[in-house]
């Protein structure tokens, strides 16, 4: 702890002592409390919103943008090299960078079928983690498209002709071959992880914010669905091999775990958080 003279602030900066651990054991109860009386019950809110404190819903949540390419490993040349075919050059094309996924459009779903799994506190620094699953086997967390008239995927593969039949150096011509349509990705009990910073201050309230949230899946627990009916054979190979490869669930994985990590969304979960947490003081005369 810091000292300070006399009327000024002291921030306490060691690890949670037994009063501060129950207070936030309290609030972590209350935030999956499902009365119907309770309005902090957290998978309501992530449902509904909480305009009183100024939340959105965020089920279903679309965070809008375009991903950043995530490569898909172990394509066949052939696979890539079909991709890129062109009839108007004198040697066949052949790809010149690993295929790679971008999704776009995408909307979550089912975030609020929620559960909490653990809460723990670190020895050594005013730091707690919260843990929950996310998706049940019935109602899974769903990545699906935002807009279904457009597509929610693109399929992009570097392209160049090379300098001879045989070779897989490049000529002067080189473009980019690409391809989109709908994918689907259901995931059961992911496993949502938030680090939470508490700080405190004497005299002053106790406020949290949140460090970073983190986000793993069981490839097991996941389904993936592209839409390929009527593509061309190489995208319908390549959407096969992203599923073989775990590619489409690190799509949503990756995809999720930005869209939680953005500065609106943890400005929303530090809000919901310290908004409880003036109720739970509020309730606790020793706190």
């Amino acid at each position: 702890m810091k000292h300070a003279a006399q009327g000024e602030p002291v921030t306490v900066s060691e690890p949670p002592g037994p009063i501060t651990r129950a207070i936030i054991s309290a609030l972590w109860k209350r935030t999956f409390d499902s009365d119907p009386a309770n309005s902090m019950y957290l998978p309501r809110i992530i449902r509904n919103g909480y305009p009183e404190w100024g939340l959105p819903s965020y089920d279903p949540a679309a965070p809008g943008g375009t991903s950043a390419p995530i490569d898909i490993p172990n394509v066949p040349d052939g696979v890539g090299d079909s991709a890129c075919a062109r009839y108007d050059l004198p040697y066949p094309p052949i790809c010149t960078t690993p295929p790679a996924l971008q999704l776009m459009n995408i909307s979550f779903t089912n975030l609020s079928v929620m559960q909490d799994v653990s809460l723990s506190f670190s020895d050594t620094e005013p730091v707690f983690t919260a843990v929950v699953s996310v998706g049940t086997v019935t109602q899974p967390f769903t990545l699906d498209t935002d807009d279904p008239s457009k597509p929610n995927y693109l399929f992009q593969i570097g392209c160049c002709e090379p300098v001879a039949p045989d070779s897989r150096d490049c000529g002067e011509q080189r473009w980019t071959t690409d391809a989109s349509g709908r994918f689907v990705a259901r995931a059961h009990d992911a496993i949502l992880t938030l680090i939470v910073q508490l700080n405190t201050s004497e005299p002053g309230p106790m406020t949290i914010n949140v460090l970073g949230v983190g986000l793993t899946v069981d490839p097991k627990a996941v389904t993936i669905d592209f839409d390929v009916e009527g593509e061309p054979r190489w995208v319908q190979q390549l959407a096969q091999i992203a599923v073989n490869e775990g590619v489409g669930n690190g799509g949503l994985v990756d995809g999720m775990r930005t869209f939680l990590n953005q500065p609106d969304v943890i400005e929303n979960i530090e809000t919901f958080a310290n908004e409880a947490l003036k109720n739970i003081l509020a309730e606790m005369p020793y706190a």
